[in-house]
């Protein structure tokens, strides 16, 4: 009961519904309804019992009724109320003041009208107190001036008594309530806005908690949840409820780890979820606040140990993909410099062994021939064939591509060169069974040997790839040596040279004459020359470097298009002289090239009469099945094809058949011992009866006395070629001055 009154008379206010001085107002209100009731009651009470005035008490009722009324509608109509309650007071004070006749009926009146400015200043405000105030100079006056008039010291007390009654009540107590008032309200001003910013703050904070980006918990030492943002909820309990639970953190997340029964203390901790232990959860304790509480941020990494499980269970075979091949299962160079170099420091007093590295030779004319898939079967069985032969203690190991890497000990037997190459070359297979088929194999090896080459596996590839650089189809084994690396390093120099040479057309084209038995020229064979700072570099050696650095399709296509504008000139000049150029089947071998040399044919017919194409019989991949079908495709359009070098490369008879030639040249080596060796003569008439019967002209090269030109025309041979005849000039003697040098060898018919 005692709450109740509280709860209805002190009346509590929301800070944030800004109806502070509503309230107020209405708190006061009911206290004075409430004692104005009780002061009448009491009058009723002692009217009925002592005077039993009828008319007294039925007044008195209406006042009682009409006050219980104010009362009952001072929550909803508190002005109104207010303002009624005012003018019952002042309707009662003046009805005793002017109607009753009894002294204390206007002292009770006087009070209450000089009561009156401080009710209004608590009901309404201090302009309405102020008005109140001089209203009630009135009846002050009309009191004071019926004391004055009587000649009495008790009224003259009185008088005084009245003063200090008007002063207190109507202006001392109004105004001291008023400051009061005052103060309070600045008061609950300043509070106001202090409560709207922590109120501005808190939602900042609580905006900022609920968009951290990740799940984040807030609690205290204990563990106890204090507050959850929205993710962290739907981690924990699956749905976006916005109340949590009152709980502690043990109830929704279980430690992976023994760190202890208070896990959220700790900076990072692993747990699962308490109701779903598949669910890997990571706690990270960010801060320590200031009250002593915990702010978590929680973070799903199922998925991170689901990767993490997948990498352990595939360990094994991770490692196996970083250390070794995938295909022949030998360790990958990474890993075989690793066993090698353990190998020697275990051994290192005693230890003696080679390194040498295996290349298989046109393997890109065999990928291209076979395809990924059988390309890949040679190397597969290769590989086999290499580990079945060689001891246990050789460790093997593919390099890249086409390159396979052995260390073997050896012993002191094997440190001879002669018999280390007896030994590789029975290791090395000769044939390969593929798909049924045998296929034959060819093989360059760079060898070094341990202690003298090297001391390391990394020195020693290192030597071994300096000596694969000069192995070739005569000599498939290269021993690394000193003078060797030196000639490497000046061959790079030069290669970047040449490169750049290449690209801006320093090349130059000479012409070697070649003449009919009556020193008539009838013919021009087209040589490559490179000056480099004033000196002539050999062709053999700057050919072999553009071959091994892929520049010949690049060269053959500058040489090529500098011929035809020659060749076109010369045709509108009527100056009909064929000019025959080289190929080393590398360029045949590129598209790019071989397009070019069909549109020069397809746009310029008459060609067919004045390019000849000598191709180079000497070179490995003139027996690949792609150059034989290009040769005739080159054939059919119009090019005359030659054989150049013949009877010194790769299969003779066998090219006759499967080149469409149409000129043979016989090779320098079966042209110098003549005319003093037999068989050398025999094998050049033979040839020349050969080239007879198959309808095809015969061209001798390397003719350098006049008793070989008297043999090789004595023999059948019609075209000579050689120094004997006319050394190679540069093209441009015979283009200078509008082809007056080729107009002036009768040339033009």
């Amino acid at each position: 009961m005692f709450d109740d009154l509280k709860n209805y008379f002190l009346i509590d206010s929301n800070p944030a519904t800004g109806k502070e001085n509503t309230t107020f107002r209405q708190s006061v209100l009911r206290i004075l309804l409430a004692l104005t009731v009780c002061i009448f009651t009491v009058s009723e009470v002692h009217s009925f019992v002592i005077y039993r005035e009828f008319a007294f008490l039925a007044i008195n009722s209406a006042y009682l009724c009409l006050l219980f009324g104010l009362l009952y509608f001072s929550k909803k109509y508190t002005t109104s109320a207010s303002i009624v309650f005012l003018i019952t007071l002042i309707t009662t004070s003046f009805l005793l003041l002017t109607q009753s006749d009894e002294f204390h009926a206007e002292k009770y009146a006087l009070i209450t009208l000089y009561s009156l400015p401080l009710i209004i200043r608590l009901l309404f405000c201090f302009k309405a107190s102020l008005v109140a105030m001089l209203v009630n100079i009135y009846p002050f006056y009309i009191m004071t001036t019926d004391s004055l008039s009587v000649d009495n010291t008790e009224i003259a007390l009185s008088f005084y008594f009245q003063i200090l009654t008007f002063v207190t009540l109507n202006i001392a107590l109004p105004l001291a309530v008023s400051r009061i008032i005052q103060s309070l309200e600045n008061n609950a001003a300043r509070l106001k806005q202090l409560y709207q910013k922590l109120n501005d703050n808190y939602a900042m904070y609580e905006e900022f908690f609920e968009n951290t980006g990740t799940p984040t918990l807030l609690c205290d030492q204990k563990g106890k949840l204090l507050k959850a943002n929205q993710m962290a909820r739907e981690l924990l309990t699956d749905s976006k409820q916005h109340k949590f639970p009152e709980s502690i953190i043990s109830d929704w997340l279980v430690p992976l780890s023994d760190t202890g029964k208070f896990f959220w203390q700790s900076n990072v901790a692993e747990c699962t979820l308490k109701h779903k232990t598949n669910i890997y959860i990571e706690v990270r304790r960010a801060s320590l606040t200031q009250h002593g509480h915990y702010v978590l941020h929680l973070q799903n990494t199922t998925q991170l140990k689901a990767i993490q499980q997948e990498l352990e269970s595939s360990q094994q075979t991770n490692s196996r993909l970083a250390n070794f091949d995938l295909l022949t299962r030998f360790p990958n160079h990474r890993h075989f410099c690793r066993q090698v170099n353990q190998r020697i420091n275990e051994q290192n007093s005693h230890l003696t062994g080679a390194m040498f590295i295996i290349k298989i030779s046109q393997f890109k004319i065999l990928n291209k021939q076979y395809g990924k898939d059988g390309a890949n079967k040679i190397i597969l069985n290769f590989s086999k064939s290499l580990q079945r032969k060689l001891s246990e203690y050789t460790i093997i190991g593919r390099l890249r591509g086409i390159k396979f890497s052995c260390f073997v000990p050896l012993s002191q037997t094997h440190l001879i060169k002669k018999n280390l190459s007896a030994l590789i070359n029975d290791v090395l297979p000769t044939q390969i069974t593929v798909d049924g088929s045998k296929l034959n194999m060819d093989y360059q090896v760079g060898i070094a040997y341990y202690h003298t080459d090297g001391k390391t596996a990394e020195e020693l590839l290192e030597r071994c790839e300096m000596a694969l650089e000069y192995s070739n189809s005569t000599e498939r084994l290269s021993y690394y040596n000193h003078n060797l690396e030196n000639k490497l390093i000046e061959e790079h120099k030069l290669g970047l040279k040449l490169s750049s040479a290449i690209k801006n057309k320093e090349i130059e084209i000479w012409l070697q004459p070649q003449v009919k038995t009556n020193g008539q020229i009838c013919s021009f064979e087209a040589l490559a020359r490179w000056q480099n700072n004033g000196k002539f570099i050999p062709p053999t050696i700057f050919i072999k470097i553009a071959e091994e650095l892929g520049l010949l399709p690049a060269l053959a296509e500058n040489l090529v298009r500098e011929l035809v504008a020659t060749l076109s000139a010369w045709h509108k000049e009527r100056i009909q002289t064929p000019i025959a150029f080289n190929l080393a089947g590398q360029e045949l071998m590129n598209d790019g090239f071989f397009a070019l040399l069909m549109t020069l044919i397809s746009d310029n017919s008459w060609l067919s009469n004045m390019l000849e194409l000598e191709i180079t019989e000497t070179s490995p991949v003139m027996t690949h099945p792609l150059i034989h079908k290009r040769l005739r495709s080159l054939s059919q359009y119009g090019y005359s094809i030659a054989i150049d070098d013949f009877g010194t490369g790769q299969a003779s008879l066998g090219q006759l058949v499967d080149i469409p030639a149409d000129i043979l040249k016989i090779d320098r080596r079966f042209i110098a011992p003549l005319p003093g060796d037999q068989r050398h003569i025999d094998i050049v008439k033979s040839t020349i009866k050969l080239a007879d019967s198959l309808d095809m002209k015969v061209i001798a090269e390397g003719i350098e006395t006049k008793e070989q030109a008297n043999l090789l025309i004595s023999l059948g041979c019609h075209t000579l070629q050689g120094y004997y005849f006319a050394k190679p000039s540069p093209l441009s003697d015979w283009t200078a001055q509008d082809h007056a040098k080729a107009k002036e060898q009768r040339m033009v018919y």
